[in-house]
This record gives C-alpha cells, structure tokens and sequence, in this order.
C-alpha cells in the first residue's frame, strides 16, 4: 500500500515538473521578445 501512493506522488511530481518546463520553455521566447 505504501509503495503505491509513493509511486503515485513521484508521478505527479514527475508530470508536474514536465509541465513547468514546457510553460518555462514556452514563456520564456515570449518574456524576451
């Protein structure tokens, strides 16, 4: 039980962090423009 909600939380993480980097990516050409 405890190794799957450990499992689940790095996912989001993981999901999460891609997500930041894709708006990082995508705001910064914007933000120098």
């Amino acid at each position: 039980m405890q190794d799957k909600k450990i499992r689940k939380v790095l996912l989001i993480v993981m999901l999460l962090a891609i997500v930041a980097s894709l708006l990082l990516t995508g705001i910064a050409p914007l933000m120098s423009m």
